[in-house]
């Protein structure tokens, strides 16, 4: 996921005080992201998650890379979770910092809501046959 939207996702989850969700998302991010998300971490979220990122990133240590899919399917999981609370509106914001290539790729995944899936194409995800068992 890129960086911006990786920032705009945990300024949602800073501002909806959903911090387990944000500090799965955080677990799953590679060192350069937790590094660069610091940098504008006093400005956009809360001190609560300031303080989480900064912890994760000690945790870390010098190991750097993780799976690129993990941190999707975390994205997939909040924009589920927000789907069914109605911030339809941090979706999009979510959604419209993604590449056409990360779009594609939450697109394939299976347990991803429908209606989330359906807002994909708003921000250039071609349409096709759907491989998601969407809910």
């Amino acid at each position: 996921m890129n960086q911006g939207a990786l920032v705009e996702t945990l300024i949602h989850l800073s501002n909806f005080r959903q911090y387990t969700m944000a500090e799965s998302l955080l677990r799953a991010c590679a060192r350069e992201q937790l590094q660069a998300s610091l940098d504008v971490a006093e400005r956009a979220f809360s001190k609560r998650l300031t303080y989480s990122l900064e912890r994760q990133l000690k945790r870390m240590g010098d190991s750097t890379d993780k799976v690129k899919g993990v941190l999707l399917a975390e994205l997939m999981k909040i924009l589920n979770t927000w789907c069914m609370e109605g911030h339809r509106s941090a979706i999009r914001c979510v959604l419209m910092e993604l590449t056409l290539g990360e779009l594609t790729a939450l697109a394939h995944m299976h347990e991803l809501d429908r209606e989330v899936y359906s807002m994909l194409h708003e921000y250039g995800l071609p349409y096709e046959s759907s491989p998601c068992q969407c809910r």
